[in-house]
């Protein structure tokens, strides 16, 4: 045998071998994923928001609590001038994650903004993705860096640690002086500033809180920075008494990379079960594993209103998208309604559960945010707050073309294999 046929050889089983690893690879993750099957069911589920808040803060492993304002903003053009405002008015601390942060306007607006806090004297920590912000622009790291800002990566690539790579932070959280929080799906990049009306606004909802629930989101940065620094945050300055500021109770999602089921998955699941008149869900990235289709499905079953928000033609990731039109049809036949936003794409993760709650976070309806990502999001068991979400909800409704068997009927064989392999990589996506 010649030296060609050699090397073709090598070549041949090098190739046959990175194929089996990613078959194990992708099969271990998805196996994994889908341990959410255990927690779905969710027996005796309450539906009183008195009754609620205890049961689904079980199921958050945070306590519900009472005493404080949520304030809904929609989109960029309202989103970054709250939270902007915010930082410029900061007096002790900034605290900062985000999973997306690139180069641009908005960007560069956020980092004059911490750059000015650092330099007055303001402690500023930032937090970011090493993955999602690959694009981040060294000018404005250099910039934050030299004016004073703390800013760490979370998880960069190591030799050692691939596995840890592949769960990242996906939270998206300010808190300003320990008193002041806002969480919601924005990323600090271009795409999201203006109204979320055109394609390249994308279409997004942030909330900003008051109240003692803030100590809970400032706990949740504490996870994330001492992930990324190994330090711990103790001093007491760090977390203010806090009087109320309202009358909402809310309960703090935090959701860590898990070996078994994930805070995320337990507690989307109970508010699915929870639900007994209407379930509202705009999400990003949907993508439910098969336990998850059959609580939907479950829901509708028992006289829900079942209703799904999505992206359509505008998103940004168009295997998602494959992946997804994979499950349409099992939630069709279930009575779930589904829905895709034909203007832009839309980033928000919001469910408006009846007139008893509305949960505004990170996380997404998908198997990585339910099993690798460490996430965010905030419940509030606020009957007006419902309503609001609602409202949002039928107003992007305008926006979106219904789904109908019909659309699957007539899909291209080639557009069925592709959905069915995308969706077998679900985990990964």
């Amino acid at each position: 045998m010649d030296s060609v046929h050699h090397i073709a050889l090598v070549v041949a089983i090098a190739g046959g071998v990175c194929v089996l690893a990613l078959i194990y690879f992708n099969a271990s993750v998805n196996a994994h994923a889908d341990r959410e099957d255990a927690v779905v069911s969710v027996p005796g589920a309450q539906s009183g928001i008195d009754e609620l808040s205890p049961a689904i803060a079980a199921a958050a492993g945070q306590p519900a609590l009472a005493g404080n304002t949520l304030e809904l903003f929609q989109n960029g053009e309202e989103i970054f001038p709250a939270m902007l405002e915010c930082i410029a008015r900061a007096e002790s601390t900034v605290h900062f994650v985000s999973y997306v942060f690139r180069a641009g306007v908005i960007p560069g607006a956020f980092a004059d903004a911490f750059s000015s806090a650092a330099q007055r004297g303001v402690e500023v920590r930032i937090v970011i993705d090493r993955d999602g912000a690959k694009s981040a622009s060294p000018r404005l790291l250099a910039q934050m860096r030299g004016a004073g800002c703390d800013v760490q990566w979370f998880r960069p690539a190591r030799w050692y640690d691939w596995e840890e790579y592949n769960r990242r932070t996906h939270r998206r959280l300010l808190i300003v002086d320990g008193d002041v929080g806002f969480t919601g799906g924005v990323g600090i990049a271009d795409e999201w500033s203006g109204a979320g009306d055109t394609p390249g606004h994308w279409r997004d909802t942030q909330a900003r809180i008051l109240g003692p629930a803030v100590a809970s989101l400032q706990r949740a940065f504490v996870d994330s920075w001492s992930d990324a620094t190994g330090e711990l945050l103790l001093k007491p300055e760090y977390f203010p008494r806090l009087a109320p500021q309202g009358d909402t109770t809310i309960c703090i999602v935090q959701s860590n990379p898990a070996n078994a089921t994930s805070t995320a998955q337990r507690t989307v699941a109970a508010l699915i079960a929870s639900a007994r008149r209407s379930l509202a869900i705009t999400n990003a990235y949907f993508v439910p594993t098969p336990a998850f289709i059959g609580a939907l499905c479950a829901a509708s079953a028992r006289g829900v209103e079942v209703r799904i928000l999505m992206p359509g033609p505008f998103h940004n990731k168009p295997i998602v998208r494959s992946a997804s039109r994979h499950t349409w049809r099992r939630l069709l036949e279930g009575g779930v309604r589904l829905f895709e936003h034909q203007r832009t794409m839309v980033h928000a993760k919001v469910l408006a559960i009846d007139d008893t709650m509305l949960c505004v976070g990170s996380i997404n309806f998908d198997p990585r945010s339910f099993a690798l990502n460490a996430e965010c999001a905030a419940i509030a068991f606020d009957a007006k707050l419902a309503r609001a979400g609602a409202e949002v909800f039928d107003h992007d409704l305008q926006s979106c073309r219904e789904v109908l068997a019909a659309d699957l009927d007539q899909l291209s064989l080639l557009a069925r294999v592709t959905s069915q392999v995308a969706y077998w990589f679900r985990a990964q996506l």
